[in-house]
C-alpha cells in the first residue's frame, strides 16, 4: 500500500467504531495531529502513553488529548520511559488481552507521531506477537519545521549501546560485522555509534526524498563528517516516509540466503532516522527473524531547544490486512 495523506480521520470500517486507538503525548505539538482530524472517528477503548519526563508543554498537550480522547469513548492512561519502555509496553499488553477481542474482526490505529523508535519496535512487535498485525492501522504526523538551527545537532554522544529487546541475533565473534545506520539530524550520535561499535564496514543511509523539499541534503550537511570519514560510497538512499519501500530498499541491500555474502557477517541496524523508517525496518525484520539485530543508542546530552514546530501532513503509513 502506498502512503497516502491524510486530511481526515475516520473509523476504518465506517461507522463501526475502532476498538482500539493508541496515542502518546510529548512536548510536540504534533503529537496532536491526528487527532485534530478526527471526524466522526469513534473507538471502544484509547491508550494514551505519556513519558516520564514531563515539561510544561507536555502537561498541556497531555491535557487536550485527555479532552478529545474522553468525549470518544473510555481511554486508559500509561505511564512509561521513552528509554526503557518494556514495563509500559507490558502493562498494554495485559490491557489488551484483557479486551477480549479477535484478530480477525478487529481494528488497532496507532499513532507512532510522540512514539521514540524503541516503543514504536517493541509496540510493533507486541502487536503482531500476539496476532493482531493484519489488524494494525499507522498514522503518522511530519513537523512543519525546527525551531533551533538544524546545523546545531539533536543529540550529542552516546550513554549506552544496547539491543532492543527481542531484537537480537546470536552473533558469531569470528565474523566481521557490517554496520547500517539509519541518519537523522544526529550527527554527532552517529559518529560516537561508530567509534563505539568500530564494524568492520558501515552503510549510511540518506533519507530521501526528504519531508519537505528544503529539507533535502540537510541530514548529509549535518552528518557531513562521518560521510567523509566512511566514504560517499558507503551512502544509500532510503525513502524518509514510505515504510513499504523502506522494506523493499533494505531487502535489495541485505540479500539473506544460500551463498550470500552476509552468511559470513554480523549485521547491526541502528535506527536514527524518520520514525516512519522505523516502522520500515520493523517490516524488514519480521521476514528476517534473527537474521540480524536491532540496535539502540542513547545520547549522552539532548539539545532541548531542538524542537518540532507545528503540525504537517498527517499520513497513513500501514492499512489494516483484511484480504
Amino acid at each position: 500500500m502506498p502512503v497516502m495523506e491524510l486530511t481526515k480521520l475516520q473509523c476504518y470500517r465506517n461507522q463501526i467504531p475502532d476498538d482500539v486507538f493508541v496515542c502518546c503525548a510529548n512536548g510536540e505539538g504534533r503529537c496532536l495531529g491526528s487527532l485534530q482530524k478526527f471526524d466522526g472517528y469513534k473507538f471502544n477503548q484509547a491508550f494514551l502513553f505519556f513519558y516520564d519526563k514531563r515539561d510544561s508543554k507536555s502537561h498541556d498537550n497531555i491535557n487536550s488529548m485527555r479532552t478529545i480522547l474522553s468525549k470518544i469513548g473510555p481511554t486508559r492512561e500509561i505511564a512509561t520511559s521513552d528509554e526503557d519502555p518494556i514495563t509500559g509496553i507490558a502493562k498494554f499488553c495485559s490491557l489488551l488481552k484483557e479486551l477480549n477481542i479477535t484478530p480477525a474482526a478487529s481494528i488497532i490505529t496507532v499513532d507512532i507521531t510522540a512514539l521514540s523508535t524503541k516503543h514504536i519496535l517493541l509496540l510493533l512487535r507486541t502487536v503482531d506477537s500476539l496476532g493482531f498485525w493484519g489488524s494494525i492501522r499507522l498514522v503518522y504526523s511530519e513537523p512543519k519545521d525546527y525551531v533551533a538551527d538544524l546545523y546545531l545537532p539533536m543529540s550529542s554522544g552516546i550513554r549506552r549501546i544496547d539491543v532492543v529487546p527481542g531484537f537480537v541475533n546470536n552473533q558469531c565473534l569470528s565474523k566481521s560485522l557490517l554496520l547500517l545506520i539509519f541518519l537523522g539530524y544526529e550527527g554527532d550520535r552517529a559518529n560516537a555509534l561508530v567509534q563505539n561499535i568500530d564494524p568492520n564496514e558501515t552503510l549510511l543511509a540518506i533519507p530521501r526524498p526528504a519531508f519537505h523539499p528544503e529539507w533535502e541534503k540537510r541530514t548529509e550537511e549535518m552528518n557531513s563528517n562521518l560521510i567523509q570519514l566512511i566514504g560517499d560510497d558507503h551512502k544509500i538512499e532510503m525513502h524518509s516516509l514510505d515504510c513499504n519501500e523502506v522494506a523493499v530498499t533494505l531487502s535489495k541491500i541485505l540479500v539473506y540466503g544460500p551463498g550470500s555474502p552476509l552468511a559470513h557477517k554480523n549485521c547491526c541496524i541502528v535506527p536514527l532516522g524518520t520514525k516512519p523508517q522505523t516502522v520500515g525496518l520493523y517490516l524488514f525484520w519480521r521476514q528476517n527473524v534473527g537474521k540480524f539485530e536491532i540496535q539502540h543508542a542513547s545520547p549522552l546530552e539532548v539539545n532541548e531547544q531542538f524542537v518540532s514546530r507545528g503540525i504537517g501532513k498527517t499520513w497513513l503509513l500501514v492499512n489494516p490486512d483484511k484480504s
